[in-house]
């Protein structure tokens, strides 16, 4: 017997010890503390962090790395907004970064519904190895990717352009969109689409008109990470776009680092700008977002 299998079995073993040996009502209490624990855990790592950056956002400069921290700001400012919009180029920065995730999000999403649904409904040798090869290549790191990538792009005349980063991203999001896509259409019954078939509707109808709206939160799902991988990339960015008017959002940001300072109210200021379009993303779409990937083995 493997180790992990032994692991395994002392896993169940003390599961099991647990289910019959202690009482409902510690039961209870023990899954009441470790829900205290989780909901405390995400108010430190998460939860506070985003208060900061709120904070310091609307937060003159001056006061920001003042000895005492102060829960509630001592005074409260716009002219960290007024210098971002005005004296910066962050609406290139933002426009940039929106057309680049729409782009990226578009490619992927019609990529990945795709070969999810091929997939699921074609047979052919080495189906099942393709599909785990797929979800694999995704492990790989951006960095390890990123110099190839230079050169390819390079040669191609794809250096500081929108159709190249938008490939480079869509290139990472890829394989997970794939994979999630494919877990997604297996819970899809092909029964649907063999009646849509009866009535005379092809392939590409059945498909269209049946399966796809019934795959719609796995669509969601992965709308919002193609996304989200784009929005936030910074390695494929940094070297694909070097020209000032091409830098999307996280490249930018670098100009606020300056040789000698830090202008960590433009950051922070920045940093909540960009946070806005993700927690929309998720805030309205939470719903399909959350059933895409529970079907997708996330949840």
């Amino acid at each position: 017997m493997s180790e992990y299998s032994q692991n395994k079995t002392i896993i169940e073993r003390i599961i099991d010890y647990y289910v019959r040996n202690v009482s409902r009502d510690n039961q209870k209490r023990a899954w009441k503390w470790t829900f205290r624990f989780f909901v405390l855990a995400t108010i430190v790592t998460i939860g506070f962090p985003t208060y900061v950056m709120l904070k310091s956002a609307f937060q003159p400069e001056v006061t920001l790395f003042s000895n005492t921290f102060h829960w509630i700001p001592p005074a409260v400012t716009l002219e960290n907004f007024r210098e971002l919009f005005s004296g910066t180029n962050f609406w290139t920065f933002y426009l940039n970064s929106i057309i680049a995730a729409l782009g990226t999000m578009i490619i992927s999403v019609h990529g990945a519904t795709r070969a999810g649904y091929a997939l699921t409904r074609f047979s052919f040798p080495g189906k099942k190895r393709l599909a785990q090869s797929v979800l694999f290549s995704y492990m790989f790191p951006p960095l390890l990717l990123a110099l190839p990538m230079f050169m390819i792009w390079r040669d191609f005349g794809l250096i500081n352009s929108f159709p190249g980063i938008i490939l480079a991203h869509s290139a990472r999001s890829l394989p997970f969109d794939i994979w999630l896509m494919w877990k997604f259409f297996q819970t899809v019954p092909i029964s649907y689409e063999e009646s849509a078939w009866v009535y005379g509707a092809g392939r590409i109808r059945a498909m269209r008109d049946v399966a796809i709206p019934m795959a719609l939160p796995g669509i969601v799902a992965v709308s919002i990470f193609s996304f989200a991988i784009s929005w936030s990339d910074f390695t494929l960015a940094n070297l694909l776009l070097t020209q000032e008017g091409m830098k999307t959002l996280p490249i930018g940001m670098i100009g606020f680092i300056e040789q000698q300072a830090v202008n960590w109210g433009l950051i922070m200021t920045a940093s909540v700008m960009m946070a806005i379009p993700a927690f929309l993303l998720v805030y309205f779409l939470q719903s399909y977002l959350l059933r895409g990937f529970s079907v997708g083995g996330l949840g």
